[in-house]
This record gives structure tokens, sequence and C-alpha cells, in this order.
């Protein structure tokens, strides 16, 4: 992973609390097990595949995600009124220039997006603990329980300190609307390294990753009190989602 991509997924997380896919275009999907490594989701199995049911809460609303870095990124639209008055606009007019002055700077923007999660994650929580008990689960799987689905997204990220990329736009356009896809947007020129993804459909570029607290564990094989599974006895009915699980970040 490049020092880049490196960047882009530490701020993502910082800004939404979600974990970014890399590439952006990585399939994820909700009940995906696996790890994360040096900042990568590493797929493993899923909880199909691991015989744990579960259902599907689905986004309610749409809602747009947008992110630019800080520094190192600058935009610049043409569009047909900023062209003589006697001049007809031309596709080759009407566009957008991203200047990067910086490795990892980047651009996100994503919108018609749903967010979906696992329905009952105590209950979840609970199946994975009783995997564990019979040596089918370990305590590093983290399980994608939180998704976000996205109508369309632009994502920008530069590997190199100093690049650009030209875009050609059907209509005029604006810096913060790169993700619609009815701009007609299209690459006109690039210079440099750089990762891009323009107006691409039904990407899941956000997730959270969760995984099992050991103190959870603890409680079930012993040290700090019991927990109820299969009716045994409890000092801990009334578990919520943050007492089985931790979020895991990039780090």
């Amino acid at each position: 992973m490049t020092n880049a991509s490196r960047i882009y997924l530490q701020t993502i997380y910082n800004r939404f609390s979600l974990l970014g896919t890399w590439m952006p275009n990585s399939t994820v999907a909700l009940g995906d097990v696996g790890v994360l490594e040096g900042g990568l989701f590493k797929h493993l199995t899923s909880l199909k595949s691991l015989g744990i049911p579960f259902k599907v809460r689905p986004g309610a609303s749409a809602v747009d995600f947008a992110l630019t870095s800080e520094s190192g990124v600058e935009m610049q639209t043409k569009s047909g009124a900023e062209l003589s008055p006697s001049a007809a606009p031309l596709a080759a007019d009407i566009g957008l220039s991203i200047q990067f002055s910086r490795e990892g700077g980047f651009v996100f923007q994503a919108v018609d997006c749903f967010v979906d999660e696992v329905d009952d994650k105590v209950r979840m929580g609970r199946a994975i603990v009783e995997l564990y008990r019979v040596g089918k689960w370990e305590k590093q799987w983290g399980v994608v329980d939180t998704l976000v689905r996205t109508g369309a997204a632009t994502i920008v990220v530069s590997n190199s300190s100093k690049a650009t990329l030209e875009l050609s736009a059907n209509v005029p356009i604006q810096a913060s609307c790169l993700a619609r896809a009815n701009s007609g947007l299209t690459v006109k020129s690039q210079s440099g390294d750089i990762v891009r993804f323009i107006t691409q459909q039904g990407l899941t570029p956000l997730f959270r990753l969760s995984r099992v607290k050991p103190s959870m564990f603890e409680k079930v094989f012993g040290g700090g009190g019991r927990i109820r599974f299969g009716g045994a006895a409890s000092d801990n009915s009334s578990s919520t989602y943050e007492s089985f699980f931790d979020s895991v970040n990039p780090d």
C-alpha cells in the first residue's frame, strides 16, 4: 500500500468514523469476516459461510458524502459562462481541472448513498462467541456490520507530489458535484500518478469493521463475570452493541 493510500484511508476514518476500501472499487459486503492488515481489509470468510444468519437493516433515505484534502488540492471549473458571449461553448470548454501539490491529496464525493447495517448486532455477537467456544472463530477476526452503498462516486487520489487531472463535461459543473452521473464527466488528460474513479456507480467505499471485545471472551471463558448464552445465568443480560464490540480503526 502506498503512502498516499494510507493518508486517504486515515483521513476518511478521521472524518466519518468509517473504514475506507482500497482500492475504492473493492467489493465489501455486510457479514464479511476478516482482518485489517496495514489498514487494508483482508476478507477471510463470511457469517453466512460460518452458519450465522442475520437480517439487514437497510438505509431508509439517501445521503451524500464529500471530503477533500485540507491542503494540496486545487480545483478550477470552466463553463460556457466563462467564455466570451459570442463564443459557442464546446464540450472541451466545459469541465474542471484538479491540481495536486502533495502526495496523498484526494477528492472524495459520493451521492445517493444508503447506509445498511446488520440488524441485531448483540445476537450476532453472542453467535460469534459461541463459534469461538468451539474453535471456529479467531479473536482477531472482525465482521463488517455497517456498509455504505453509493449511487455514484468520484474518488481521485494522487500518488505523486505534483499531478493534474483535466475533466470534461457535457454541462457546466461545480466542483462540489463531481459524482453526478448526468454531468457526463470524462477524463481529458492526466499528468502524474493518479488513482481515479469518475462517476462510478455501485461502489461500497465505506464500511465499519467490528471485533468482539476481549473482555467478552473472558466473561464467557472465565474472569470478570458471566453473560447469558442459551439460557445460562448472566450478570450482564442487558448487553448492548457497545458491550460486545470494538470498532476497528486503520491503526
